[in-house]
C-alpha cells in the first residue's frame, strides 16, 4: 500500500491526539463497562447450576467470608468465597488477557481474522497442558506431580511452539494476510488431533477432560488464582503502553520504519508476549475460542481504531463477556453446566463467517484511524 506523504502526516499527527468525541466516549464506555461487569459478577454470585442464592444472602455471605479471611466457613460462605468469587474473578480476568492477545495479532498481522484460537495457540497450548498431566510429568523430579508451574510451563511451551509452526506455514505460503488464518486453522486441527490421541491412549475422566478442553471455569480457586490473576493482567497492560507503536505498525511498517521502529523486533516481541499471554489463560481455563475475535471488532465498532482507546476498551468489554459466557454456560441447561467454550464459539463462529465473507479477502490499514 501507498501511502504518500501529504497523507502519511496527516495520519501520524491523528495517531498522538484524541478528538474531544473519543475521550467522552471512552468515558461512556469504561463507565458503563464497569457498571455492567459488577452487576454481572453479583449475579454471577448469586446464581450456580444447582444452587441460588438471594442477592442479599450472596452479599452477606461474601462480607461475612471476608472479615474470616476464609476460615470457619459457613456452607453458603464456603461456595460464595471458594468457588464463586474467585471464579468471577478468573472469568474476567481470562476475558481481558484473551481479548488484548486478540488485539494484539489483529494489528501486527493486519489480519481482522486471527486472534490465540485461530492462530492455532491455544490449541498447541492446551495440547501440551494435556501431555504434561496425563503423563505426570514433574522434570525430572523437580516439580510435584501435576504442579501449576509444570501447567503454566507446559502451556507457554505449547503455545509458542503452535504459533511459531503457523508462522513458518504463513511465510511460505507467500505471507499474504489470509494465509496466516488458513496457517493457524491447520496447525490448530493437529493438535487437536493429538489432544483426541492423548484422551484414547490414557485412562482419564473423559467427561472432566472434555470439559476443559472446551474452556472451563469450574475448577478455578484461590490456590492458583495468583498464577491467573497477576500474569495475565501485567501482560494485558504491556501493548498499552505501546499503544502509540501499535497504532504505526497498522499504518504500515515502511511508515513505521521512518518514524524510528525497529518493526521486526517490534513485532516479535508483542507475538510473543501475545502467545505467552494466551498460554496463561489456558493453563487453568481451557482453550476458550472467538473472545480474541470478537471483542477487537467490537471495541473498534464503539471507539475506532486508536489502539489508545481499543486496548482499554476490549478490556472492559472482554471481561463483561466472558463473565456473561459463564453465567449462561450454568444456568441454560438446569443442573448442567456446559463448558464456557461452547457459549463463545456459538457467538464467535457466525461473526467469523460474517467477517470472512464480507472483510476477508482485504484489511483497510487506515479504517482503524477513523475515530
Amino acid at each position: 500500500m501507498i501511502i504518500h506523504s501529504h497523507n502519511c502526516h496527516t495520519d501520524c499527527d491523528r495517531i498522538h491526539s484524541y478528538s474531544t468525541e473519543s475521550k467522552r466516549r471512552l468515558r461512556v464506555l469504561v463507565v458503563a463497562g464497569v457498571t455492567i461487569t459488577i452487576v454481572l459478577a453479583l449475579i454471577s454470585l448469586c446464581i450456580g447450576s444447582k444452587t441460588n442464592i438471594w442477592v442479599d444472602d450472596a452479599l452477606s455471605a461474601l462480607i461475612s467470608s471476608m472479615n474470616k479471611c476464609g476460615h470457619d466457613l459457613t456452607d453458603e460462605e464456603m461456595l460464595i468465597y471458594k468457588h464463586r468469587l474467585p471464579r468471577a474473578i478468573a472469568a474476567i480476568t481470562i476475558g481481558i488477557g484473551l481479548s488484548i492477545a486478540g488485539a494484539v495479532y489483529q494489528a501486527i498481522i493486519k489480519n481482522p481474522l486471527v486472534e490465540p484460537y485461530i492462530m492455532g495457540v491455544s490449541s498447541g497450548a492446551g495440547t501440551f497442558v494435556m501431555a504434561a498431566m496425563f503423563t505426570r510429568f514433574t522434570f525430572f523430579g523437580i516439580f510435584s506431580v501435576n504442579d501449576p508451574i509444570i501447567i503454566v510451563m507446559s502451556a507457554i511451551v505449547g503455545g509458542l511452539l503452535a504459533f511459531g509452526c503457523t508462522m513458518f506455514i504463513a511465510k511460505h505460503a507467500g505471507e499474504k494476510s489470509i494465509n496466516y488464518v488458513l496457517a493457524g486453522i491447520v496447525v490448530g486441527l493437529i493438535f487437536s488431533a493429538i489432544q483426541s490421541m492423548l484422551m484414547i491412549r490414557t485412562s482419564i475422566d473423559v467427561n472432566n477432560a472434555f470439559s476443559w478442553i472446551c474452556g472451563s471455569f469450574a475448577y478455578v480457586s484461590w490456590d492458583k488464582m495468583y498464577l491467573v490473576l497477576i500474569p495475565v493482567i501485567t501482560l494485558s497492560v504491556i501493548p498499552l503502553i505501546w499503544a502509540e507503536e501499535f497504532n504505526l505498525i497498522v499504518l504500515g511498517d515502511d511508515q513505521a520504519t521512518q518514524m524510528g521502529m525497529n518493526v521486526k523486533m517490534f513485532n516479535k516481541m508483542m507475538l510473543t508476549i501475545a502467545s505467552i499471554l494466551t498460554a496463561f489463560c489456558v493453563a487453568f481455563c481451557g482453550i476458550i475460542g472467538f473472545i480474541g475475535l470478537v471483542i477487537p471488532h467490537i471495541s473498534r465498532m464503539l471507539i475506532g481504531g486508536d489502539h489508545r482507546l481499543v486496548f482499554p476498551v476490549s478490556m472492559i468489554i472482554g471481561g463483561s463477556l466472558l463473565l456473561s459466557a459463564d453465567l449462561m454456560s450454568r444456568t441454560l441447561l438446569v443442573g448442567c453446566e456446559l463448558p464456557v467454550g461452547i457459549i463463545t464459539t456459538a457467538i464467535g463462529v457466525p461473526i467469523f463467517a460474517y467477517l470472512l465473507i464480507k472483510r476477508g479477502y482485504k484489511y483497510d490499514k487506515r479504517q482503524h484511524f477513523q475515530i
